[in-house]
């Protein structure tokens, strides 16, 4: 006999909203980002059913970001089976480390990443008053450029994608609509941004960072840190979140100093 529950995967119904909400706000800061889109009615949501209550979720989002949560441990092949059944377009899985394993075992090819992750937190008031700086700035029209460059630099470095890949057009209509809605942060002057990182997630869960890069030539200088400690600073949020690659001492050092703590951990796989 399996020591798993057993489940039925399934559209979420509206009566396993409240139940899905509820879930996601246990896992905490890696139900952030489901806990907001939950709220805000983004991508959508395979719920696994058990007898009698929600066992767990698979969400998928709008930019091919699969996050997976569970209320009590659940059969990890079964879980990966219900993902690649359901058909649903993802590209990037974040969970525990079992299901995304099992996960990684189904998908065609050689992933791109396959690696811990590590979840970073902190509340506005955590944020060290002396690396508060004025000079963080919402980016404008003439910082397109080198945010894409920015982009492509951090993917390659960051995910191994090769910017030869990226589709150009795709990349600058993602860098405008950051500009136009104003969730990225820069230092530097317009055109010569040195450093940024933009607001991935909004909602009553909080606020989760992604994107954070700093140009080779201007490291050293805290300017990650100064970013990421102004930003939670001002946030209106009860908890600013990130997450990064567990062997990125260099990042998880700057984090620290922001004022952030290692709250959990995660496996991430991207897909080729």
């Amino acid at each position: 006999m399996s020591r798993f529950p057993p489940f039925a995967a399934r559209q979420l119904h509206p009566q396993d909203r409240a139940a899905a909400i509820a879930l996601a706000a246990a896992g905490g800061v890696h139900g952030l980002y489901v806990h907001n889109a939950l709220h805000g009615g983004e991508g959508e949501v395979l719920a696994l059913h058990g007898l009698e209550q929600l066992l767990g979720i698979a969400w998928f989002g709008p930019r091919g970001n699969l996050i997976l949560l569970q209320q009590l441990p659940l059969d990890p092949l079964e879980v990966a089976t219900a993902v690649q059944r359901s058909a649903m377009p993802w590209r990037i899985a974040l969970g525990p480390a079992p299901l995304v394993i099992a996960l990684a075992a189904l998908v065609a090819g050689q992933p791109l990443v396959h690696r811990e992750q590590v979840y970073y937190a902190a509340t506005p008031d955590e944020a060290p008053p002396a690396l508060r700086s004025g000079s963080v700035r919402a980016p404008l029209r003439g910082d397109r450029e080198r945010l894409m460059q920015a982009t492509l630099q951090l993917n390659a470095s960051d995910l191994r994608v090769d910017p030869a890949r990226v589709d150009r057009r795709w990349l600058r209509n993602m860098v405008d609509g950051r500009i136009a809605d104003g969730s990225s942060r820069v230092l530097g002057p317009v055109g010569q941004v040195v450093s940024k990182l933009d607001i991935g997630s909004t909602g009553p869960a909080g606020i989760m960072l992604e994107g954070v890069f700093t140009f080779p030539e201007a490291r050293g200088q805290g300017l990650a840190t100064t970013l990421v400690a102004t930003v939670l600073a001002a946030a209106s949020a009860p908890v600013v979140s990130l997450h990064v690659a567990a062997d990125n001492l260099p990042a998880r050092a700057a984090y620290e100093r922001a004022g952030m703590t290692a709250r959990t951990s995660c496996r991430l796989l991207l897909l080729s």
